[in-house]
């Protein structure tokens, strides 16, 4: 009885996933972000595949963005600068791009405003290992005083 319950709900899941694929814009390769993961206020660039040139704007939006941008045709992509909002949160944001009928999906990482040595150095970390050292050169010079004749 489970196993068909079961089956059901796959074959209602492929159904609406077949229906929302044919139905919705073509969606094209994912967006490049360069740095993987940024900061709030951080300038970031963008990189759209299949969004080089048309004639209608290519614009890509998120709400890390400070506004919309439109992108310039390189090559076969398309590229932009962006500056992201001072007050983000860390997390994945998404990015929609619109290339004529074409539709591509991003996510931008925004990391912690004090990532990257930002924060407090916790010197006291370091003694650890300083302390582990000590104490095999200790072990190690009393091995050796106990060899000799």
């Amino acid at each position: 009885m489970a196993l068909r319950g079961t089956r059901t709900v796959a074959l209602t899941l492929l159904a609406l996933l077949a229906i929302g694929l044919s139905a919705g814009p073509a969606v094209a390769e994912t967006i490049v972000v360069t740095p993987a993961a940024a900061r709030p206020g951080q300038r970031v660039h963008i990189s759209v595949p299949g969004c080089s040139t048309g004639p209608t704007a290519h614009t890509a939006a998120s709400a890390a963005f400070t506004g919309d941008v439109r992108l310039h045709g390189k090559a076969d992509t398309g590229d932009a600068d962006i500056v992201l909002k001072a007050g983000l949160k860390p997390g994945a944001y998404p990015i929609v791009a619109h290339c004529g009928a074409t539709t591509v999906l991003g996510r931008i990482a925004i990391a912690s405003d004090n990532a990257g040595g930002g924060g407090r150095t916790n010197y006291w970390l370091l003694a650890i290992p300083a302390l582990a050292l000590a104490a095999i050169a200790g072990v190690f010079v009393l091995l050796r005083r106990r060899d000799r004749p």
